[in-house]
């Protein structure tokens, strides 16, 4: 089994959709519940009974709150608004036997209903974890969860200190998950703070040595 980790905030608009791209028979599925004011565990409960309510805190210690509940040997995580690809669970599946993370790539599309249509997709770097990678959970005791501080990077920032251990991580060139480019997405939402988050980051592991 996998536990599929996706932290909800007034998700309701996508949740529906992103749920139904997880294959149930392999996949528990637990939802975090970040104080949403919508019908984001209306929905949710039609897809599992493992909804956690806790008190606002953001994406990130929402993750590590999942991360603790986990009792699967692999944990993957998703967004509200993302949709995984078919094969994306078994594809992962069959290269992480021998490896600690297996990470591959994300695909942008355009929401229908954004505002900012004639915006250019692209396909995601390896540097992206939400949707996109599978990790074996006892990693997470190795070189601990996501961190706190950050709102923006936190993937990204917990990558680079897998990389810097000796967790085994293997990059494969397959579209695992499709991210939604809509007109609340935190990169335009909160522009600001993730420069700021980045900058923490960079400093933290390129810069203070």
């Amino acid at each position: 089994m996998i536990s599929v980790i996706i932290p909800v905030y007034n998700g309701a608009k996508y949740l529906s959709e992103c749920l139904s791209s997880i294959p149930d028979k392999c996949c528990d599925i637990i939802v975090i519940n970040d104080e949403s004011t919508d019908n984001s565990t209306e929905i949710a409960s039609r897809y599992t009974n493992k909804i956690v309510n806790v008190k606002h805190g953001g994406p990130v210690l929402a993750r590590n709150i999942g991360i603790s509940m986990a009792t699967s040997e692999y944990v993957l995580f998703l967004d509200a608004d993302d949709i995984l690809t078919k094969d994306a669970i078994n594809i992962m599946r069959q290269q992480i036997e021998t490896n600690d993370i297996i990470i591959g790539l994300r695909q942008d599309f355009i929401s229908p209903d954004c505002h900012d249509n004639h915006k250019e997709t692209k396909k995601s770097s390896h540097g992206v974890i939400t949707g996109c990678a599978l990790i074996k959970k006892n990693t997470f005791d190795k070189i601990g969860v996501f961190d706190t501080d950050l709102l923006c990077g936190d993937g990204y920032e917990w990558l680079l200190r897998a990389e810097k251990s000796d967790i085994k991580i293997k990059k494969i060139d397959d579209i695992l998950c499709l991210r939604r480019i809509h007109d609340n997405n935190m990169g335009k939402t909160l522009k600001e703070q993730e420069y700021k988050d980045y900058c923490k980051i960079i400093r933290k592991h390129f810069v203070n040595k």
